[in-house]
């Protein structure tokens, strides 16, 4: 696999004959999405402790998934989904001794019929691969190589879809958070891709999707909150349905300075939205106001400790500048510091404004969005 070849995202993974990292640099719906576009043939291999699943992939679309773990053989399965008894599950194993395979001996002692075991076998080759979204963490590498023959039984899933289903696991606050979507980042819709596979509250926010809103408008507009549609934005992002426009000056909050190599003026940027936010909110419910934010800062302290740690908001309901850079000293290389800070702020700004939408309601959010747009 040439490094070169690979899109920009893809080359720190690229070794002899494949590729390899980890899941919390590379998330799962990204690594597929990768092998769907590139139109891969070969195994993919993810292990944690002692469990280990692989995906067969052909042509970009997986057709077959093993695993090491109890849970996930054929029997277990069809034994949880009440399609044989404890007798029969019981009576099938004594098969594998024979080197039979479980499924075989069951269609032979008339437990399953043949029709009964390739759906059985399918939806086994399902769970497998939906149940991996659920690692947080894992090693993965993808084997560039011919499919082995033995395999009868498989399946024919498209990918795109696949995300769809199996990121509705992963969890919004999980490793997932540090790929959604930067704030100023413009969103639009793919032409010609099929967003049926979407739930109700999915496509609520891939309608919202216009080519014009940023991730932080989207995300005001939006009625399930600021972390699930972040998720549902990485979501549609990593199955292809939809695409980052870049960042376009008229439309964003912070596109003056995301360019910027000075922490200064990242920090003042976003300290005058907070302010601005503050104030508005301080009109509205007076002093409680500052309870409100703490509650939201409480948990970045805890969740940004590089950025925010030992911070409150100050009276005005901005950062202190000083101690942000205190915090953001230990990092050498000054395009990393400004990575976690601009992403440090952006989910501050996102806090804020859930705040403001939760406690004044979705108009006065709205208000406050265009208010901040009209300012930059």
């Amino acid at each position: 696999m040439s490094t070169s070849a690979l899109p920009q995202s893809i080359q720190p993974y690229a070794v002899q004959g494949g590729l390899e990292g980890r899941l919390t640099a590379l998330p799962l719906p990204q690594l597929l999405q990768h092998l769907r576009l590139s139109k891969a043939t070969g195994v993919l291999t993810v292990t944690a402790g002692g469990a280990r699943k692989a995906f067969y992939v052909r042509q970009g679309r997986i057709v077959f998934a093993t695993s090491n773990l109890p849970n996930d053989r054929l029997g277990e399965l069809l034994l949880r989904e009440g399609k044989i008894t404890v007798e029969e599950y019981e009576a099938s194993i004594k098969g594998l001794s024979k080197g039979k395979r479980q499924g075989k001996a069951l269609v032979e002692m008339g437990a399953l019929s043949p029709k009964d075991l390739w759906d059985g076998v399918q939806f086994q080759i399902r769970e497998i691969v939906h149940s991996l979204f659920e690692w947080e963490e894992g090693l993965f590498q993808f084997e560039i190589s011919d499919l082995p023959e033995r395999e009868r039984i498989t399946v024919d899933l498209d990918v795109g879809d696949l995300i769809v289903v199996g990121t509705r696991r992963m969890p919004a606050g999980g490793p997932i958070r540090n790929h959604f979507p930067a704030g100023q980042a413009v969103l639009g819709r793919v032409v010609g891709v099929d967003a049926g596979a979407l739930e109700s509250y999915e496509r609520h926010v891939w309608e919202l999707v216009d080519g014009k809103r940023t991730t932080l408008e989207i995300c005001g507009r939006s009625e399930i909150g600021q972390p699930e549609t972040l998720k549902v934005l990485y979501t549609l992002l990593a199955a292809g349905i939809v695409r980052d426009e870049g960042a376009l000056q008229a439309e964003t909050f912070d596109s003056d300075f995301v360019s910027e190599d000075e922490t200064d003026s990242v920090l003042g940027d976003f300290n005058t939205m907070y302010a601005f936010i503050f104030g508005r909110m301080l009109a509205e419910v007076g002093p409680i106001t500052e309870n409100v934010f703490e509650k939201y800062m409480a948990k970045l302290r805890e969740e940004r400790k590089e950025v925010f740690g030992g911070i409150r908001l100050d009276q005005d309901g901005r950062l202190d500048a000083a101690a942000v850079r205190r915090n953001l000293s230990h990092i050498p290389q000054e395009a990393e510091r400004l990575s976690l800070l601009v992403e440090a702020l952006n989910e501050l700004l996102y806090a804020e404004l859930l705040a403001v939408k939760r406690t004044l309601g979705a108009e006065h959010e709205t208000a406050i969005i265009k208010a901040l747009q009209e300012q930059t």
